[in-house]
């Protein structure tokens, strides 16, 4: 199993943050989510811009959504160059050989538009490819205010200072478990 333990966080900007949302409709949240699922897989290439290392990956997200993505790491940041659905073909050709040379590219955009009409398949042989493991990576976040009523509030405190751990850790867990139980009675 190949260990990622330098990655922490994801790195999006204006550059990369909606490119595979408007290529092929994956939103940059399900990028993130398939390095939090099993199984993922990696090859690692030593070819980018100018010279970076680039990751692929196959991966799934929290709705089952098979993605092929392209990343590096820089600075301990997680970098998406491009992400697009796995198709059914491609999904069951992993073991086919890699037959072809992967071009340098110029930049991210170029990178991105290669990946948006070629097959990984014909470029990597992913019977050679290893699960990977990314111990420390946390996901994006965003700071929110929120207004509660003092009882409550003081409801979570307790709860939480019995269980010893943070009141915001003990909202986010169940907030979490409330919307996977709201996904599961959709679907």
């Amino acid at each position: 199993m190949k260990s990622f333990p330098e990655s922490k966080s994801f790195d999006w900007d204006e550059s990369n943050i909606n490119k595979s949302w408007d290529k092929h409709r994956v939103h940059h949240l399900e990028c993130e989510e398939i390095f939090f699922n099993e199984p993922i897989v990696t090859e690692v290439e030593n070819r980018g811009v100018p010279k970076e290392e680039r990751i692929s990956a196959l991966g799934v997200t929290n709705e089952g959504r098979c993605l092929f993505v392209v990343f590096t790491i820089r600075k301990g940041r997680i970098r998406v160059v491009s992400a697009r659905d796995m198709n059914k073909q491609r999904q069951g050709r992993y073991t086919m050989k890699k037959s072809k040379k992967i071009r340098s590219f110029r930049n991210e955009d170029e990178e991105r538009d290669f990946w948006s009409t070629h097959d990984s398949t014909e470029y990597m042989d992913w019977s050679k490819a290893e699960r990977a493991y990314f111990p420390n990576l946390r996901p994006s976040s965003r700071h929110i205010s929120i207004r509660l009523p003092e009882r409550l509030f003081e409801q979570l405190r307790n709860i939480a200072h019995q269980k010893d751990i943070p009141y915001q850790s003990l909202m986010k867990v169940y907030l979490a478990e409330r919307v996977k139980e709201e996904l599961k009675t959709r679907a």
